[in-house]
């Protein structure tokens, strides 16, 4: 009577474990995302071969040009994929550098710019700018860069850097750890003096203008 009491309890304990865990083995399993199902982007717009202009309060910045932009559903940027031409603009009105980029993308809230691939900007005054990737921004008037930058200076300078920041002409510059090399002659001897009367060097060493 014990024994058939012990296979009694034993069994009814069985079923009511087995009841709780089948349910969770045989629930469903969630769907898994795959590229069949991923939502896709929608494309709304694409232009060929048209420009954009950029102002600030009425006055135009810049000028950007490109061979091909694409816009995409729920998305406020354009992108560029066949080659991007941005020239700048003075206070003036006056044309003052331009830049060139393999590809690129443009902010509509911000009307903000950015250059990718074989990024060259040449100033009016003889300054080339060499890097990357660079962004422009439009409220700032300035142009940045994270990465590798040369710039060569109409003496034919070279200077090296990772990092930059500077306006869109290219006259007031700040390099972040730099490496220069000379083409011409330095006098050595007044090298400090000509620095601090050009701004040259920055007096915290964290970049050279």
């Amino acid at each position: 009577m014990l024994n058939t009491n012990f296979r009694l309890i034993s069994t009814l304990l069985f079923l009511f474990l087995l009841a709780l865990i089948v349910p969770g083995c045989s629930k469903q399993q969630e769907p898994v995302e795959t590229e069949n199902t991923a939502q896709q982007r929608i494309v709304i717009q694409e232009i060929w071969d048209s420009h954009i202009i950029v102002t600030k309060a009425g006055d135009k910045q810049a000028i950007l040009r490109y061979g091909h932009m694409v816009k995409y559903e729920g998305e406020s940027q354009s992108y560029f994929d066949q080659g991007v031409q941005v020239d700048f603009f003075d206070n003036n009105g006056q044309h003052s550098s331009r830049l060139t980029a393999d590809a690129g993308e443009y902010e509509e809230e911000t009307e903000e710019v950015i250059g990718r691939g074989n990024v060259l900007v040449v100033s009016d005054s003889g300054f080339v700018m060499k890097t990357e990737r660079i962004e422009y921004d439009a409220a700032l008037e300035k142009i940045f860069s994270d990465t590798l930058v040369m710039m060569i200076t109409p003496d034919s300078d070279t200077l090296w850097s990772i990092g930059f920041e500077s306006n869109a002409d290219l006259t007031h510059r700040i390099f972040f750890k730099p490496r220069i090399h000379f083409n011409r002659h330095i006098d050595i001897t007044n090298l400090n003096e000509n620095a601090k009367s050009e701004n040259v060097v920055k007096n915290d060493t964290t970049g050279i203008q």
